[in-house]
């Protein structure tokens, strides 16, 4: 199972130059050990993922509303459970379609299951 979900949350990130900017996060576990991510000189983020991992990337035009996208994929996983988490909570947070309060943020965090999760620990990086 796995430890650390994928989690989308809100987010601080701090551009070129220092300054820090406010947004939606997405962080996705690497338990195998398989990305590398470096910066260029001219600011491009290029995320390596190691040839045989279990995570792949692909983009792709959608048929449907002719969008280009990004598309994550990782091998043999299935979607164990979502977990919404309010930062403070109000009765109507707990109804179903649910939304965050006035100037609160809202947390998702999908857990998900591979077949090899009950055989091997998680790889972490030093």
């Amino acid at each position: 199972m796995s430890e650390e979900p994928i989690e989308i949350l809100p987010g601080v990130y701090r551009k070129p130059g220092g300054r820090e900017v406010v947004g939606l996060c997405i962080m996705i576990d690497d338990q195998d050990d398989q990305w590398e991510v470096a910066t260029s000189d001219h600011f491009a983020t290029i995320i390596k993922i190691n040839k045989g991992a279990k995570w792949n990337v692909r983009e792709f035009t959608d048929p449907k509303t002719g969008k280009r996208k990004v598309q994550l994929f990782r091998e043999g996983a299935k979607l164990r459970h979502l977990a919404q988490q309010f930062t403070h909570p109000t009765e109507e947070a707990y109804a179903q379609n649910a939304s965050a309060a006035n100037n609160q943020w809202t947390e998702l965090k999908i857990h998900y299951t591979t077949p090899d999760d009950s055989h091997t620990p998680p790889r972490k990086k030093p």
